[in-house]
């Protein structure tokens, strides 16, 4: 949090307790007739654009934050709060510059650290430098709340890669069966059958839960091994349909839908 400078208006000292007091509205109410009549006061468009990313408003915060900018580029908050709404919106590249920005003007920022830190799982899904950025928030700040939040969703982000990856190497041979049981086509439903069918649905399930979570944090070392398994099945499956063993298709197949997917969503977020 930046500390209130002694010279501050009122006015905006006003919308700083109301800020910290989770009353954004009238934060945001305060700060712009000020700025009516000073559109020159950078603090007070830094805090506007906090009260706007309390309120849920990160387009607008973004431009608040860059009219603070203007007036002084060396305002570390400023940087900060264009990068989280920058994130906020989804922007992780434009992001990634503000964090960057704040950290090369304030190396020991907790903040501006973390902020950097998510940028780099997003944009260049690298969680050891992710890792070395929260460290380094946490020796300034131990008790710094965007850092330890930070470490809690790695560890998350790191359970569920794992089931990704376990996932996409065990759904294609767990859809053979029901593949060949849709394709019995006889209306039977033994409790083997049944059975196949729950397990294989969770387990498409959780693999779409788990790969929308773990994506950002997967890496070819990561992924390589898990659509490695996914190709070998494919080859296999390939390999003995030629000599005649229907299953081996219905593995084939199962296996290289797997594979591309998985492939395709990898390509397309290394090359954000």
């Amino acid at each position: 949090m930046t500390p209130q400078t002694t010279d501050e208006p009122d006015a905006v000292a006003r919308a700083a307790e109301l800020a910290r007091a989770e009353q954004f509205a009238p934060a945001v109410a305060l700060l712009r007739e000020h700025l009516a009549a000073d559109p020159a006061d950078n603090v007070a468009w830094r805090r506007l654009a906090g009260a706007l990313i309390g309120l849920g408003r990160h387009a607008l915060a973004v431009e608040a934050a860059g009219r603070a900018i203007d007036l002084d580029p060396t305002d570390v908050a400023a940087h900060r709060h264009r990068a989280l709404a920058r994130l906020l919106l989804d922007r992780p590249e434009d992001s990634y510059a503000d964090a960057q920005h704040a950290v090369r003007l304030a190396p020991d920022d907790p903040e501006a650290l973390s902020l950097l830190a998510w940028s780099v799982l997003r944009v260049d899904r690298d969680p050891t430098r992710f890792r070395e950025l929260v460290q380094q928030a946490l020796r300034a700040n131990p008790d710094s709340p965007p850092a330890n939040r930070a470490v809690r969703h790695h560890r998350r982000m790191r359970r569920w890669a794992v089931a990704s990856g376990v996932l996409l190497a065990a759904l294609p041979g767990g859809g053979v069966p029901l593949l060949r049981w849709w394709a019995a086509g006889d209306g039977s439903t033994d409790d083997r059958s049944v059975v196949v069918l729950l397990v294989v649905t969770v387990g498409c399930l959780l693999f779409g839960v788990s790969g929308a979570r773990a994506f950002p944090l997967l890496t070819w070392a990561q992924s390589g091994p898990a659509a490695g398994v996914a190709g070998l099945l494919a080859a296999a499956a390939g390999y003995a349909a030629v000599h005649g063993v229907p299953t081996a298709v219905a593995a084939g197949t199962a296996a290289i839908v797997v594979a591309v997917l998985f492939w395709l969503v990898l390509f397309r977020r290394r090359a954000r």
